[in-house]
């Protein structure tokens, strides 16, 4: 079971830990972040690199903040391609730097809210990690990828309460 904050899940996430993440199938990769000068609507940008190995294929993604004993999970997502959200090249080429978080200037609202609060908690000197977990035995048809990528994403922020930290909306 994963530990709540006394009281709950508050604004800050929601607490876990690294063994919890892996043990809910959950890879870490870290992120080398670099100075830019993009401002988006919400806010100054941040630009990073994601550095690890990433599956290929659709799945969940999510980002913390703390360190292994002391997670805090604070955006879950889904992916048809989780090396687009994570690399946004395909190893044998092509790029879509719209699908790109580290790379927000291409972005969509959503991509550019999530790199802003990142950028935020990055200048507060907060270690953030993009987590990412492939689904297991997806569907053969796209529709039911899709259809599975949502029913596990919004378990997730059901569960995890992440509707309330804020950074997962709707």
């Amino acid at each position: 079971m994963v530990a709540k904050e006394e009281g709950g899940v508050s604004p800050t996430g929601y607490a876990t830990t690294a063994e919890v993440m892996r043990a809910l199938g959950f890879t870490p990769l870290e992120l080398q972040f670099r100075p830019t000068a993009v401002e988006l609507p919400d806010g100054p940008a941040c630009e990073w690199t994601t550095v690890g190995e990433v599956p290929r294929g659709p799945g969940l993604y999510a980002f913390t903040l703390g360190g292994d004993d002391d997670l805090k999970v604070m955006y879950v997502g889904l992916t048809e391609e989780l090396w687009m959200v994570s690399k946004g090249r395909l190893p044998e080429g092509g790029a879509r730097p719209g699908q790109r978080y580290g790379r927000p200037r291409y972005a969509g609202i959503t991509r550019q809210r999530i790199n802003a609060l990142i950028a935020a908690r990055h200048g507060a000197g907060d270690l953030i990690r993009h987590w990412v977990r492939p689904l297991s035995d997806p569907p053969q048809d796209r529709a039911g990828v899709r259809s599975r990528l949502l029913q596990e994403e919004q378990a997730l922020i059901s569960q995890w309460d992440l509707r309330r930290v804020g950074w997962n909306r709707g």
